[in-house]
This record gives C-alpha cells, sequence and structure tokens, in this order.
C-alpha cells in the first residue's frame, strides 16, 4: 500500500492511463542530433520518441498516485516497434499496471495510430523517495 497524503491510496493491478500526442518533427528518427552519428533515416514517429511516450505514460500514472516525496525511475523496457506514423500523426499510449512487486511496477505498454498499433510491450519501474 503506497500512501497519499492523508487518504492511502493504493496502486492496483489493472489501474490505466492514456496519452496521446501529435508527431512533432523532433520525434523522428530523422531528426539531427549533432552529437550523434549522422544516418539517413526515415521521417517517421522514430523508436525512441515511442518509447519515451510509454515510460512517461507510466510515470505519470504514479506521479498522480504516489505519496507526496516519492517518485519513479524506470528500470526495464521491452518493446517492439511494427509500424511508422507519419510527422502530423497522432499517437495514443496506453499503458495498465500488470503486476506489483513491492516497490516495482510492471506495467503492459501499447502504442497506436490513426491506423492501429504500432507498438507494444512492457516497461518496469521502481517507486522511490525524491531528494
Amino acid at each position: 500500500m503506497i500512501k497519499k497524503g492523508k487518504n492511502v491510496m493504493e496502486l492496483k493491478v489493472g489501474m490505466k492511463n492514456t496519452i496521446t500526442i501529435n508527431v512533432t518533427a523532433e520525434m523522428c528518427a530523422d531528426h539531427l542530433d549533432s552529437q550523434l552519428p549522422q544516418v539517413d533515416l526515415p521521417h517517421v514517429f522514430s523508436t525512441p520518441s515511442m518509447i519515451n511516450l510509454m515510460e512517461l505514460t507510466c510515470a505519470d500514472l504514479l506521479a498522480r498516485n504516489l505519496e507526496e516525496g516519492k517518485g519513479s525511475v524506470g528500470m526495464a523496457v521491452e518493446v517492439k516497434h511494427f509500424a511508422a506514423t507519419p510527422e502530423g500523426g497522432k499517437v495514443t499510449c496506453e499503458v495498465e499496471i500488470a503486476e506489483i512487486d513491492g516497490k516495482k511496477i510492471l506495467f503492459n505498454v501499447a502504442a497506436s495510430d490513426e491506423k492501429g498499433a504500432i507498438g507494444k510491450g512492457t516497461h518496469k519501474r521502481a517507486v522511490i523517495t525524491k531528494k
């Protein structure tokens, strides 16, 4: 059981969160960063951006349900990205708590766009005390 303020808020298997975003140029695979190798990639939603959306959708669910002074950090990501979404497309991420093991929370994560599923997998986070 994890406390939130004066009320007791218990994280439960089955709790869900959904976030929808619009794909911007900065989220595309061909977005250039001068510190990274310059590779000719397609102008579509990148796998790192999809993973970031999945991780933040999980973190948002926890942040809204944890006791003040608590936060979470990512521990593991295992996902597949199997369809491309162009700049300007909408991507929706849906997450659900699949397992709670003490301070470790395992999520099922899935992303879709207007055409259907684009990625899915799991993400694990740990509850921490913020400093």
